[in-house]
């Protein structure tokens, strides 16, 4: 009947017995990942508002948890509130560069399964089927490089938690086939350049980013309709009217999105962001890191900071307003890095924003686009950049990336590392680790209420 139909036979048929155990690892670092994300972003500004936004528009329905804050709230909203803490700081996950199923997977499994009463098996199964749709719906729907540079978004996402709500409820194919048509319906516009490009009439950018709370909760409110009884809207992805022409794009690649379903899962595949911002800075951090690392570089040192790559009109902002135009500013993380300043909430405050020394290196900072390169990631996913320090006295170091070539690895002892300093903005060292081990033992939870009530 279509790709939408191949994807939803495939999600209902499933079962947590189909997982690798690989897998099973790969899902539970996934969620122990965005739940240190989760929890230091519930205590930035961003979260705080979120925060109010889910108990106005959710209350009255006390059915699932908001992380950190502990008000419960609606199903549909505690998933806004959550995927919202998930992408607060931009230090959530990636595959390809192109999808972030962390947040909205974990965001709409923790708060239907807590109102279903599901197992740890079911949580992390449902988990993991979302992380694949998204990641072969949103790599098979990338636009080609001429289309890019007009339209671009993520609008893909709300399809992770219909699937992860969906398996959660038990729908079957034809259910999940309209939750669909409605998560697509749903979905935000492709809005991006008019949200992280340097656009004077909608600076600082805005707080909401791309809506990815709305769409935590698009898809949980998708699948929630198809199991209330909704009906229609069938093969949303398919056809020339399909989802991929709905969402601004000009290609999508149909037998990519179905091509060896449950031979190989997305999940394993999973990428961690090494900072706090936009997946696009991080080649750039790690050339700045490894510069300042090998030449022992200090502020004071510094004279002049040449930036070149892909997508500088866009991430080029050396005058950031706030916290998010910080986060998506390749020229703030440099410095940032430079300094030598803790990847934490902190550094996105409106007091390390204002810091003479922020913009005093700020203001030394000069680009090169290179527009080539724009190209080389919507054909190839490739990022490439270029970090060049001119120190006082004259001497010049500089570094190249290519991501994914250079990209360092990040293992699980990462991510503990990642998890006990993010945890800790909010759970003192016991806590920490006792959540740590909860997650690693997930499956072994005969309801998923009784972990939620450990992120509190």
């Amino acid at each position: 009947m279509g790709t939408t139909r191949d994807l939803t036979n495939f999600v209902a048929n499933t079962s947590y017995a189909d997982l690798p155990q690989q897998t099973v690892d790969a899902t539970k670092l996934a969620v122990m990942n965005i739940i240190a994300c989760m929890l230091a972003g519930y205590q930035t500004r961003i979260g705080k508002l979120h925060t109010e936004m889910a108990i106005d528009m959710g209350g009255g329905r006390e059915q699932s948890t908001i992380i950190g804050n502990g008000t419960k709230v609606s199903a549909p909203l505690a998933a806004y509130a959550n995927g919202n803490f998930g992408f607060a700081l931009d230090y959530e996950d990636t595959v390809l560069y192109v999808s972030h199923p962390g947040y909205i997977t974990t965001s709409s499994g923790l708060a239907i399964g807590e109102m279903l009463g599901s197992s740890g098996k079911d949580l992390i199964l449902s988990i993991a089927l979302g992380f694949e749709v998204v990641a072969r719906i949103g790599s098979a729907m990338q636009p080609t490089p001429e289309r890019g540079k007009q339209v671009w978004g993520e609008q893909y996402h709300p399809f992770a938690s219909a699937v992860t709500a969906g398996k959660l409820f038990g729908q079957d194919a034809e259910t999940l086939d309209v939750a669909f048509g409605i998560a697509g319906t749903y979905a935000t516009v492709p809005s991006v350049y008019k949200y992280f490009g340097i656009v004077e009439e909608t600076r600082p950018m805005r707080e909401v980013k791309l809506g990815w709370g709305w769409m935590s909760m698009a898809g949980t409110v998708a699948a929630q309709s198809a199991q209330r009884g909704f009906q229609g809207g069938h093969g949303v992805l398919d056809g020339e009217q399909g989802f991929y022409v709905m969402a601004g794009s000009d290609r999508c690649d149909f037998d990519q999105i179905v091509r060896d379903l449950g031979k190989s899962w997305a999940i394993d595949k999973t990428e961690y962001k090494i900072h706090p911002s936009i997946a696009w800075n991080h080649p750039g951090f790690d050339a700045t890191r490894t510069l300042v690392k090998d030449h022992s570089i200090t502020p004071d040192q510094v004279e002049k900071i040449h930036i070149s790559g892909m997508a500088l009109n866009l991430i080029g902002d050396t005058n950031p307003q706030g916290a998010v135009d910080a986060q998506f500013s390749l020229p703030y993380t440099v410095v940032t890095t430079i300094m030598g300043e803790p990847l934490l909430p902190a550094m996105y405050s409106d007091e390390k924003l204002a810091d003479p020394v922020v913009r005093d290196l700020l203001s030394k900072v000069s680009m090169t686009h290179d527009a080539k390169a724009d190209d080389d990631f919507f054909t190839d996913q490739k990022m490439r950049f270029g970090v060049e320090i001119t120190l006082k006295g004259g001497n010049v170091v500089k570094r190249d990336v290519e991501w994914p070539s250079d990209q360092p690895p990040m293992g699980r002892a990462d991510i503990e590392k990642k998890f006990r300093e993010l945890a800790g903005t909010v759970m003192n060292d016991k806590r920490t680790e006792e959540v740590m081990q909860a997650i690693d033992s997930l499956e072994t939870f005969h309801n998923v209420a009784d972990f939620v009530r450990l992120l509190v």
